[in-house]
This record gives structure tokens, sequence and C-alpha cells, in this order.
């Protein structure tokens, strides 16, 4: 008897592959989620200056101090070379379009569309992580739903960029007295926000709606993954210095390699979350239908194995 044809090698078998480090490599294979990772770079590099121009009129508008708030919440994460190109691009794009005119609202809607193309992107990736089998509208009606959605999404962003300041202002001033622990009370309140961020994407931009417990928890590992993974990621720019061959265009480089790395843990947490919510689903189809091609391996009762009844209550014309 060969090694394969072995029950106990082919217990163990079954058994890797009905674990979650196996469902999760397979995945990632089946996805490629690092040429996933490269294009939503290519698109993020093409949306960076009408997303920022958007977020910057949103935020603006709403509370004046998030400007600078976010530019520095850039600084923070992806670096000060990623910190200067955004503020190239602000200065560069600070007037706002007159929207009375025809060339106001033209420039307008291109810059909705340019700032939405990553998020279209983004949501394309999640429906192939997460397994996405719905019908979706074709055509010129899925663009636009698509479009619609995605600006959503950066009123959303917009949203969390104020917030984060409030709370980042609150921080501070609660723990002015304790400076030593404000660095962890500042990295509580980050993980908060980036795990709600995270749980929303997850939730809404799938075609398939994710059960907000599953979101959540796989938010919570994602937020987890980027506040580690950004310390991580900025010892590699400063050390291997990848943007330094490309001279005055290193900054640039440098922004499209943290974007590159932020991309992978982002669906690696999606990833992480499509898995688990397809196994609890299924543990829920199983608890829910015991009876169905018996899922809970239950004793099965044939038609001669129970017992004809007797006494009183027995059927006429049976002993």
């Amino acid at each position: 008897m060969g090694l394969r044809e072995n029950p106990r090698v082919q217990r163990l078998v079954e058994r890797v592959k009905g674990s979650l480090p196996y469902a999760l490599v397979e995945r990632f294979i089946e996805c490629d989620l690092l040429a996933q990772a490269a294009s939503l770079s290519f698109f993020a590099l093409i949306s960076l200056a009408p997303l920022l121009v958007l977020l910057l009129w949103l935020t603006a508008s709403l509370y004046p101090e998030a400007q600078e708030a976010l530019l520095t919440q850039i600084g923070v994460l992806a670096g000060p070379q990623a910190e200067t190109v955004a503020r190239t691009v602000i200065r560069n794009a600070s007037e706002q379009p007159d929207i009375g005119s025809f060339a106001g609202l033209w420039s307008t809607g291109l810059l909705f569309v340019g700032a939405t193309v990553v998020f279209a992107r983004l949501q394309t990736t999640l429906n192939l992580i997460f397994h996405t089998s719905e019908k979706t509208l074709g055509g010129l009606m899925a663009w636009l739903r698509k479009r619609v959605f995605s600006i959503g999404v950066v009123f959303a962003l917009g949203f969390l960029v104020i917030i984060s300041t409030v709370l980042g202002t609150g921080v501070e001033v609660l723990f002015q007295d304790l400076p030593m622990l404000l660095p962890v009370a500042g990295n509580a309140v980050m993980l908060l926000v980036y795990s709600c961020a995270f749980a929303l994407m997850y939730h809404y931009l799938p075609d398939r709606r994710v059960h907000w417990k599953q979101a959540f928890l796989g938010g919570v590992i994602t937020a987890a993954l980027f506040l580690i993974g950004r310390w991580a990621i900025a010892l590699y720019l400063a050390q291997a210095a990848p943007g330094s061959p490309y001279g005055s265009a290193g900054a640039l480089v440098i922004v499209l390699v943290w974007v590159y790395y932020a991309a992978m843990i982002f669906f690696g947490g999606a990833l992480i979350t499509a898995v688990i919510d397809e196994r609890w689903r299924e543990r829920r189809i199983a608890d829910e239908s015991p009876c169905i091609e018996n899922p809970r391996k239950l004793p099965v009762v044939l038609p001669e194995d129970v017992p004809p009844p007797t006494g009183p209550q027995a059927p006429a014309g049976r002993p």
C-alpha cells in the first residue's frame, strides 16, 4: 500500500485541505493578489490628484482645520515624501471650479470620475475575492452605479477624516497631563477609525453583502495589520530607498510603492474576511437545515428501525 493510500495520510491531507490557512493560501493564489495590488496602485496613482482635491474641498467646507490634519495623516501613514507630493497636488489645484459655467460643471464631473476610478477597481477586486455570484447590471448602468457608489465612498472617507481629526484633538486634550500614554491612546483611536472604515468597505463594496459581524472582525484584523505594516513599510522605504534612482520623481515612486504594500494588507484582510464569512454561512446553513444531506452527521433512523406503536393508540390493522 502506497503512502497516498494510507488512511492516516488521507485523513491528514483532508484535515489540511479543510483548515483555514490552506483556504487562505488557496484563495490568495486563485485571486492573484500580487497582480491585483499592482493594478490598484496604478489606478490609485491616476486618482491621487482628484481624490485629494475632493477630500480637501469636502473637509475644508465642513471643518477648515481638517486640511492640515489630512496632510499630516498622509505624512504619518506614507512618510514625508508622500506628504510633499500631496501638498504639491493640493497647491496646484487649490481653487474650486466655477460650477455656474459649463466648463466648471465639466471639470467638476471629470474630477468626480477621476477620483472614483480607484474605488471602482477596488470593488472589482473585492468581488473576485468574495466570490460574488450575484447578477449585476451590465453596460452603462453598471458603470454609473459603480461611479455613484464610489462617490459615496469618497464622502464617507471625508467624514472619517473629520472624525479622526476631532478624536485626535480630544485625545490630546484628555492626555495632555499624561504624555507617556498619548501614543497608546492615539494608536487606539486610529485602530477604531481604521476598523470602522475597513468594515464599511468590506460590507458595502462587494456586490455580495458580508455579515456585519464578519465585516467588523475583518476590519479589526486589517486595521491591526495596517498599523503594524505601516511601520514595516516605513522601515523598508527608509532602508531600501526605492525612489532614489529616479531623482526628482522619487517621491512619486515612493507613493506608488507604499500604495502597493498598503493594498496588499487591505486585500489580505479582505481575503481573511471572505473565507471566515463563507465558513460562517456554511455553519449557519448546516445548523438551520440538519436534515438536508445530514451535514452535521446526525444518526439516520430508517423506517424499519422504528418500533411499532403499542397500546391503545396503535392504529387499526397493525398488531
